[in-house]
């Protein structure tokens, strides 16, 4: 298994067709993906995640994990696995002193817990978000995909 940078021009299409096969109504735009990221292969892309940074901040948000479907549990677990190590790597390399994160999936809840580095700071959370553009339709990160 091998991680690298992720290329949003290049892994989009990827992570837009794995949204797909989840049956996800909208894949995510691809302009609200971080220019930092990761993603995971052993043979084809495993999984993926973003990195968001601000270089006035110490704190960064990672968003995802992002995930081939047709992956197998024990191959998306390690390759889970690795690739909040190389955000960790990352977040280092860039001077920052937080990686947070939030989710909703019970797979990557048990991987946060499992992983010593990772503290649970909120366990009854919702989450929202603002549209500032004329594109109303959020299906991407609603609750539904939760």
């Amino acid at each position: 298994m091998q991680a690298r940078k992720w290329i949003v021009s290049k892994d989009y299409s990827t992570i837009s067709n794995w949204c797909k096969q989840y049956d996800w109504d909208n894949a995510i735009p691809k302009e609200v993906l971080p220019k930092v990221g990761i993603m995971i292969i052993d043979k084809e892309p495993i999984c993926a995640a973003g990195l968001f940074i601000d270089k006035t901040s110490k704190l960064s948000f990672m968003w995802g994990i992002f995930s081939n479907p047709k992956a197998s549990k024990i191959k998306l677990y390690k390759a889970m696995k690795l690739c909040v190590d190389e955000i960790k790597k990352e977040a280092k390399k860039n001077k920052l002193s937080f990686v947070y994160s939030v989710t909703g999936e019970n797979a990557l809840h048990k991987l946060y817990n499992k992983n010593k580095d990772m503290m649970l700071c909120e366990n009854n959370i919702n989450s929202y978000i603002m549209s500032l553009s004329k594109n109303k339709n959020l299906d991407w990160i609603s609750y539904k995909h939760g």
